[in-house]
């Protein structure tokens, strides 16, 4: 079994929640912070914080709120990761600014390429990696989108210990040293969503091109697209359902191939449980509030990863069903607080903590 907080996959035995007691309504700026801690076998014992701030950069009533979010850990065995997410909307919801950085000396598992790998127990490896981006959304250049953005993406990652992974010891992979990546892309979206934080009407579509040119220690592209849908059912009852689709070039290092897994799809399994060059995924959620602050969730889907899309077959096809609580973190927002429990093939499960909604 794996636990999760925030982007990656960790063990989280207990958190407590701090939340602020004004509203965006009486102060600029409204804050709502939460430590907790967590055991796994790989890291022990861990401890840390995180928060989010949120914000509005002029008095519109249209404009949607900005956001810098932010987390960090330290374990008994000097792992460390530290995340900062911020996203900052200008000139009705025109102009929007994305900026997400982590830094972290992690444990993390590869199993090898492909949508049938085995488990060995020698999966674990501990890397170190810096990840910047830089996402700056216009009004539409292209093809009718709400936003165009431009992309800079700065990635750099090292393979500190690989343990006994003989994938990295026997150098049979590519990236088994790690290396930096520089690129450069481009992006459209259409964001109809009533809601950032909560969504219960629109949809929202994304898709990315990045290209890893020279200098870069692996030249190759990505290919990312996100479909999103949401329908009010009965009152305080959402139906979510999302379409995720990305693809990479042949020359890309073994960390940055699409990842099945995680707390936002195919919940169930450890991110990265399978890795390939194309990973397709379909999710359903059906969100329901029971009072003020309290909420559930159930969800569903499948997926899986392939050379090719066309190697996804019937047969490795991967799925994942579960479901979670719900603390209304952030009543002004519509933040929440989430816990998921999912289930996958061949006894894969995961808990999963973190701030805002899977999709």
């Amino acid at each position: 079994m794996q636990y999760v907080y925030a982007q990656k996959d960790k063990r989280i035995i207990d958190s407590l929640i701090v939340r602020s007691k004004d509203s965006l309504s009486t102060k600029k700026v409204d804050f709502s912070g939460y430590p907790y801690a967590f055991y796994t076998p790989e890291t022990q014992a861990a401890f840390g914080g995180g928060g989010i701030f949120l914000f509005y950069t002029e008095r519109n009533e249209a404009l949607r709120p900005s956001k810098v979010g932010f987390g960090a850990h330290y374990t008994t065995n000097k792992q460390y990761k530290f995340t900062l997410n911020t996203s900052i909307y200008f000139n009705d919801n025109n102009l929007v600014v994305n900026m997400p950085v982590s830094y972290g000396y992690i444990f993390d598992k590869f199993w090898g390429i492909g949508n049938s790998t085995e488990e060995t127990g020698d999966e674990g490896y501990f890397k170190q990696d810096f990840n910047l981006q830089l996402e700056v959304q216009v009004p539409p250049l292209l093809f009718f989108a709400d936003r165009t953005g431009f992309i800079l993406d700065y990635k750099n990652t090292t393979i500190d210990d690989p343990q006994n992974n003989q994938f990295l010891l026997d150098e049979s992979v590519n990236g088994f040293n790690g290396g930096d990546i520089f690129g450069l892309g481009i992006n459209l979206v259409w964001d109809r969503r009533d809601n950032l934080f909560y969504p219960t009407e629109g949809h929202y579509q994304y898709i990315k091109f990045i290209v890893y040119p020279e200098p870069s220690d692996f030249v190759f592209s990505t290919f990312e697209l996100d479909v999103r849908y949401y329908k009010k059912l009965l009152k305080n009852q959402v139906l979510a359902s999302n379409l995720y689709l990305k693809s990479v070039g042949s020359d890309a290092p073994f960390y940055e191939l699409p990842a099945l897994g995680g707390q936002n799809r195919m919940r169930g399994y450890f991110m990265g449980r399978y890795r390939d060059k194309n990973f397709v995924a379909f999710q359903s959620e059906l969100r329901q509030y029971i009072s003020q602050k309290i909420g559930f969730v159930a969800f569903a889907g499948f997926g899986d990863v392939g050379q090719e899309i066309t190697d996804l077959s019937l047969k490795n096809l991967k799925y994942s069903f579960g479901g979670g609580l719900r603390y209304l973190f952030n009543k002004k927002e519509n933040v929440n607080l989430r816990m998921d429990i999912g289930f996958g093939r061949d006894g894969n499960t995961g808990i999963y903590f973190g701030i805002e909604e899977a999709f």
